[in-house]
């Protein structure tokens, strides 16, 4: 049964042109880049017919006005009533779409209308014999009207200003635009005012020329970057139709550090970021790159997630590990001055690649807790390593590991667990084992010979420190200087955060109660009897003095591990030393 309730949507033109023209787009600049697209791609038709036409697009300024003209293939009144004043339509269909064009959705010349109340454009087609002019306005309608025959094929578009966009149509910012968006293409571009004539672009970059130098190369990067780079190599791409060069910045820079490129899509500028097209641990290069087969978003800003982009990332991978392993063989004086500054990102790439890892592994370097090592020097102190991935851990144990002659390895950074892991795999005899702050606290001498004073000392010291949920050890360790040390487990700050809330005004205080998983994993402050101080605070008998000096350790232990301390821990770290100073200083006054 036909339905008798459906109902067409209705669209507000004006609207809609708005929509697209103000809001898909991120600058009002990218007119430039449509108009120049538009321009490219008419003569790339026109190519497919006559093969010997040198493509030229001619930028004239007349007071206000800019007119972009091209020798492309032209426009009939037909193409213009489809093409131009259909949204979303493109002219740009048939065997040459994915193959050599660069628009594709039929929205670009909108772009026009963000800095001009019209667009008009003038054309002659190559296949048929008529010129014809379209003006299309804000509002969303347009005129078509014939003209008297223009003298040569190609296409005008003529815009003028509108009042707070005339700074975009002097001659200094439309050259700036044509060249950051043009600069790749394969066409002449001549500005012309008056009698004056200027060529813009000459469709040659030198960073397409296969030919080109690597000092050539070094000297534009310098120029397009405004940095001196440590060396450049070539990338290439069968998937994704791509080539370009890949720079490598000459200081560190951190994985989280936002990277500017140069993408060209069919050699035209498309953006700036390539967060899906190079590796994630590639960040130490800024790259120019060409492609002719991966797919833009309709904004033509970005690139499209498909799976030739993931193909094409892969292939990028490759020219990467590629690089480095020629490197290492023909300049080793290169190699070792950017491992010096890169090595995290190798470590990256080594920790997914086990020849890179053989190549590299004896030269990266490693922080330890006997200072910054190659894994070479690292070996040399035998065949047992330990390693902990936790920051706050290799605090903890850094200084007491090194008393017990132990070699432990910070790998708290970003790849460094896997690559160890992928090192154990690799090499057998190399024993590489994780440790955690427990493990070293387990093999601390137990102090089997304590007195009576020292039970009755592990007793108050247990007291003072149950407000802060912390339970008592006393060992015997090295370096004897050390009086405490603090160690805790993540399970074991988990239960003294979750206890320090529910003893707090907290509305789920009787809730949080159930998270903590054994109430006698707590941190622990382990006291040093090798220590003097420790010895004589065994015998102090004033309760005051007794917990002020071991809250005053306690914060301490704190700040030597790397702990975050909470505003009541550091209230009582000031009460208890403004009493240490009150009692110091008792000795010394006159009595009254």
């Amino acid at each position: 049964m036909e339905e008798n309730n459906q109902f067409q949507f209705q669209v507000n033109m004006k609207g809609m042109i708005e929509l697209l023209s103000e809001h898909i787009y991120s600058s009002p600049t990218v007119f430039i880049r449509e108009l120049l697209q538009n321009g490219m791609d008419a003569v790339t038709m026109r190519k497919g017919i006559d093969p010997d036409v040198q493509g030229q697009i001619t930028v004239t300024f007349q007071e206000g006005k800019i007119i972009f003209e091209d020798n492309g293939i032209g426009l009939t009144e037909a193409d213009m009533h489809q093409f131009l004043s259909v949204i979303g339509q493109s002219s740009k269909k048939g065997a040459l779409v994915d193959k050599d064009l660069i628009g594709k959705f039929g929205i670009g010349l909108l772009s026009c209308l963000v800095v001009s109340e019209e667009i008009e454009v003038e054309s002659r087609s190559l296949l048929k014999n008529e010129s014809v002019r379209w003006k299309g306005r804000a509002d969303g309608t347009y005129t078509v009207e014939s003209i008297e025959a223009l003298p040569k094929v190609g296409t005008r578009v003529i815009l003028l200003a509108k009042p707070d966009w005339k700074s975009l149509f002097l001659k200094g910012e439309i050259r700036k635009n044509v060249v950051f968006y043009g600069s790749a293409l394969p066409i002449r571009v001549l500005f012309v005012e008056g009698q004056e004539e200027e060529e813009v672009l000459d469709g040659n970059p030198i960073w397409m020329d296969s030919e080109a130098s690597k000092e050539d190369l070094m000297e534009y990067g310098k120029t397009v970057f405004k940095t001196r780079f440590l060396d450049v190599f070539r990338l290439e791409s069968d998937s994704g139709e791509l080539q370009g060069v890949a720079y490598v910045i000459p200081n560190k820079v951190s994985f989280s550090s936002t990277k500017e490129h140069k993408i060209f899509l069919k050699r035209m500028y498309l953006c700036d970021q390539a967060p899906n097209l190079l590796p994630e641990w590639s960040s130490f290069v800024r790259c120019i790159i060409n492609t002719n087969a991966l797919q833009p978003t309709a904004s033509r800003e970005s690139l499209m997630n498909n799976a030739i982009l993931k193909q094409t990332k892969k292939e990028l991978s490759d020219c990467f590990k590629d690089y480095l392993k020629v490197l290492s063989v023909t300049d080793v004086k290169k190699i070792q001055q950017i491992i010096t500054v890169h090595h995290l990102y190798i470590k990256a790439l080594a920790a997914s690649d086990t020849e890179i890892m053989t190549l590299f592994l004896d030269y990266l370097p490693f922080e330890t807790n006997k200072g910054l090592l190659s894994f070479q020097d690292i070996k040399q102190y035998g065949q047992k390593i330990y390693y902990t991935p936790s920051l706050d851990d290799f605090r903890q144990i850094r200084r007491i590991a090194g008393s017990q002659d132990k070699m432990v390895i910070n790998a708290a950074y970003s790849y460094e667990a896997d690559l160890i892991e992928r090192i154990k795999r690799a090499d057998a005899q190399l024993q590489i084992n994780r440790i955690i702050p427990q493990d070293l606290l387990d093999e601390l001498e137990v102090a089997l010979d304590l007195t009576a004073e020292f039970e009755q000392f592990k007793l108050r010291a247990d007291l003072v420190l149950q407000k802060h949920f912390c339970k008592v050890e006393i060992k015997k360790f090295q370096p004897r200087d050390t009086p405490t040390i603090y160690i805790a487990n993540e399970q074991a700050l988990s239960n003294k955060n979750i206890q320090g809330l529910t003893g707090a005004s907290n509305p789920f205080a009787s809730t949080l109660q159930h998270f903590i998983k054994d109430e006698k994993v707590l941190p622990t402050l382990c006291f040093n009897q090798s220590n003097e101080l420790i010895n004589q605070l065994v015998y102090i008998d004033d309760e005051l003095l007794f917990e002020a000096v071991v809250q005053i350790m306690y914060i301490q232990a704190l700040m030597l591990g790397g702990y975050t301390i909470n505003k009541k821990e550091m209230d009582v770290f000031n009460d208890s030393l403004y009493q240490l100073l009150v009692m110091g200083m008792s000795h010394f006054l006159p009595k009254i």
